[in-house]
């Protein structure tokens, strides 16, 4: 009896460390994606550590706990569901495991579950495509990413790109660019990013695979009203292409490493000078290759008869582009001795990937004339002839054609100061306006705030969502009076639902005794339950009448004016106008940034180009911002941009002349001007009278005399009417006539400007292609050259690109930064 008893204490000690245990089961919604790791009668101390699976992620989705009591017996148990992600279609294998415990160490058996969903399962796959397999080492060469999805499976991208270029040079990836195709029936879309690379090494190069997260549709869950789509996550990944980088061929002794294509060019200013006058000697090297290798220019070599000034060489990339470079260098030279010399010729020398061969650049010879320094006339003493050769040295005086042929012209070709302020100006108002405009304005505030504060805590009051639920359980009531079968099923359970949420109770299903304050409420949903989940049973005769009751008896209190004034329903909006009164101060001055005024006129074009170019995006209508941009752009010897904005600036002021000097000068060295434009250089009569005001002023004039027109026909029936035209009449004639000259003139006024006048227009700045689909992966898509200086009317846009429509009915797609807007 003794050992028993012993027994039965031994088991009762243990029974607690024998229940607790740590396993893996599959989801019980069916999804093979979806396992669970169950802790019994334990909790995991902080995150489980996995263990690593090849090609398997288990990611975190969710936490819930579990209470059973099973013969008398309680078991609480911690649910962490993991959502799995594999690259592969094989069943889920978890090897082995410890994992830590609040009960201590706990060895978590082997699981093996379903199959995972994986990307290759939906069809999507993606592909990672150099331009070629077989390169010379330094080639830059192009390197496609691109992801191919089921449309009616694709929801959005979970990530960008992933990949690690390795041993690759490589230039950040583009912006998405999405194609559509139907391949047997099906919709699919193709998303590809681009970018370049080069290998430095040569030797066979396998590169990383790339990999992507996609958000895809996979079905749905819930049922009815709560039916919504189940998005998973996959991974798609792409395959490891082989490259093989040839060793460049034994190269000249001067060859220092650029492989690409590439352009030099020397130029001198002037080539005529005397001692101690600068001369400019310029070298540029622009191309593609590899960039980052190449250290800088060639050197150059310069008689001993020089001072050299030589600053630093300035390299410039294409915006986004790391292989697209332009050096620079100016070395400034001042002449010591009179005399001839020769500057350069200067060689580069580089690989041509594309010919597989050394190529050399070689700048032609410059010859310098220098000639010697004019004497200082204070210090000069002029030698005094006799009488006799005076008389036998006299010039003869100069012809008038002579003197006239000597006038000097004015000095042309260079950009003006720039604008001060702003060129869009408004007509003031008198005091008595002012006050009377500033007191209206302040009332409609007062009285905008308020609505503004009561709508908002109209939305915020805690107690919307009852009141909502209270006039619907009256709606439902008398419908279930008026119902049975599988219909009745439905409205009960919307019975409940709302119920639920009259009540404030969390819980989507409560039991009974959530309404133990209420035993009306807590009779009525028992028979509820009774009627839903039990065969065969049926609502008593009376429910609906004692339901009704008890609603009627449940009041919820109505809207409080008083929280109108509660901080959190006024201080959104103080804050708001507070913002809006700050944006207006930082808007209207400029005090507190530097002024791009001082920076021009200091020489920092780049930084007063970057002020300037940030106010004509604020301000797209300011004319003078616009005229101040081109002026930095200029500078920097940016003709054609520099061009487009004087056009801006131009269609916006047409009336200002230091606008029209910069509109011509920038026209003529960019080398082309808008066809609707053209006809202002020079102007003839009729551009001489629109160019007096934009086209948005015309149609304001136009728009004042239609006004004034009808106000004299108005008048003018009147006197009719009264049988005596009298003088008013008369007078309303004249004016009438005024008015319609007017009308007839501004119209035609703001047409001579053409599309200019559109205030969608845009202006092509800079040489192109206009594209039938907006991409530039589909190399059989028809294309058209586009010129720069092209003006068109922009229309729907689409990751970067945008549509245009031409004059003659032809529509394209271009790059965004290939147009600039004229109004906007």
């Amino acid at each position: 009896m003794r050992q028993l008893l012993a027994s039965l204490l031994f088991l009762l000690a243990i029974a607690p460390a024998l229940a607790q245990a740590v396993r893996w089961e599959q989801s019980d919604t069916g999804d093979p994606s979806e396992v669970l790791l169950v802790f019994q009668d334990c909790t995991p101390e902080g995150d489980p550590k996995l263990p690593r699976i090849d090609g398997v992620t288990l990611t975190l989705a969710g936490t819930s706990s579990q209470t059973m009591i099973n013969n008398f017996s309680l078991s609480r148990s911690t649910i962490l569901t993991y959502r799995v992600r594999s690259t592969k279609s094989v069943p889920l294998q978890i090897p082995a495991f410890d994992v830590q415990t609040n009960k201590g160490s706990i060895s978590v058996a082997a699981f093996t579950g379903g199959t995972p969903r994986s990307a290759s399962d939906l069809n999507i796959n993606a592909t990672l495509a150099p331009g070629k397999n077989t390169l010379w080492a330094g080639e830059v060469f192009p390197l496609t990413y691109t992801l191919n999805v089921n449309r009616r499976h694709f929801s959005q991208l979970g990530t960008n790109v992933n990949w690690s270029p390795g041993a690759l040079v490589v230039e950040e990836w583009s912006n998405p660019e999405p194609t559509e195709s139907v391949l047997n029936g099906e919709p699919r879309l193709a998303i590809s990013y681009r970018t370049r690379a080069y290998a430095k090494t040569p030797g066979p190069l396998e590169l990383d695979a790339a990999n992507q997260l996609v958000n895809v549709q996979t079905g749905s869950v819930g049922f009815g009203l709560f039916q919504a789509p189940r998005v998973e996550q996959l991974t798609v990944t792409t395959d490891r292409p082989r490259l093989n980088i040839r060793p460049l061929p034994p190269a000249p002794a001067d060859f220092a490493g650029a492989v690409g294509q590439f352009k030099l060019v020397s130029k001198v200013v002037p080539e005529q000078a005397t001692v101690g006058e600068p001369i400019t000697w310029t070298l540029e090297l622009s191309g593609t290759g590899n960039w980052p290798d190449i250290g800088g220019l060639p050197a150059r070599s310069v008689s001993k008869n020089f001072q050299v000034i030589q600053p630093q060489a300035k390299r410039t990339a294409a915006e986004g582009k790391l292989f697209d470079v332009t050096l620079s260098e100016d070395v400034v030279l001042m002449p010591t001795q009179p005399g001839t010399y020769t500057l350069g010729p200067v060689s580069f020398v580089y690989f041509d990937p594309a010919a597989g061969a050394y190529k050399t650049l070689t700048t032609p010879r410059t010859t310098l004339t220098i000639a010697p320094a004019a004497p200082d006339p204070a210090s000069a003493a002029p030698a005094q002839p006799s009488a006799s050769s005076q008389a036998d040295t006299v010039p003869a005086a100069p012809s008038f054609a002579d003197l006239k042929a000597k006038v000097p012209t004015a000095p042309s070709g260079l950009p003006r100061d720039p604008l001060a302020g702003s060129l869009a100006s408004r007509v003031p108002l008198s005091s008595s306006w002012l006050v009377g405009v500033a007191g209206a304005a302040i009332a409609a505030v007062i009285v905008f705030w308020l609505a503004l504060a009561t709508r908002r805590a109209r939305a915020t009051d805690p107690l919307n969502p009852q009141r909502a639920a209270r006039q619907r359980l009256a709606e439902t009531i008398a419908q279930i009076a008026r119902t049975s079968g599988a219909e009745r099923s439905t409205l009960l359970l919307r019975w409940q639902h709302d119920t639920a949420q009259l009540w404030s109770i969390p819980h989507a299903a409560p039991a009974a005794t959530a309404f133990a304050q209420s035993p009306e409420w807590m009779k009525l949903w028992t028979e509820a339950d009774r009627a839903l989940y039990s065969a065969e049973a049926e609502l008593p005769a009376d429910w609906t009448t004692r339901a009704s009751a008890a609603l009627a008896a449940k009041t919820v209190p109505g809207f409080s004016p008083a929280r109108i004034f509660l901080p959190r329903n006024l201080f959104p909006f103080v804050a708001a106008i507070a913002l809006a009164a700050l944006t207006v101060f930082a808007s209207t001055g400029h005090a507190a940034e530097r002024d791009p005024s001082a920076a021009y006129r200091a020489g920092d074009f780049e930084t007063a180009a970057t002020a300037w170019r940030k106010r004509v995006r604020e301000n797209p209508t300011d004319a003078a911002a616009r005229y101040n941009l081109s002026l930095a752009l200029a500078q920097q010897d940016r003709w054609a941009e520099a061009a487009a904005h004087a056009a801006a600036a131009f269609v916006q002021a047409p009336a200002e002349p230091a606008i029209q000097w910069q509109f011509t000068l920038a026209s003529q060295r960019a080398g082309f001007v808008p066809a609707p434009l053209a006809r202002f250089l020079p102007p003839g009569p009729a551009e001489k009278f629109a160019a007096q005001a934009s086209a948005g002023t015309w149609q304001f004039v136009y728009f004042g005399a239609l006004l004034l027109a009808a106000g004299c026909l108005c008048v003018m029936i009147t006197r009719g009417y009264r049988g005596s035209f009298g003088r008013f009449g008369w007078a309303s004639v004249s004016v009438l006539g005024l008015a319609l000259a007017l009308g007839a003139a501004s119209l035609g006024a703001a047409k001579t400007y053409g599309t200019a006048a559109h205030r969608d227009a845009v202006i092509v700045w800079r040489t192109g292609t206009l594209r039938s689909i907006p991409t530039e992966a589909d190399n059989t898509q028809k294309t058209s050259p586009l010129p720069a200086g092209s003006l068109a009317v922009s229309g729907k846009t689409l990751l970067g690109w945008v549509q245009l429509t031409f004059d003659n009915g032809q529509t394209g797609w271009v790059r965004k930064e290939e147009v600039i807007g004229l109004w906007k």
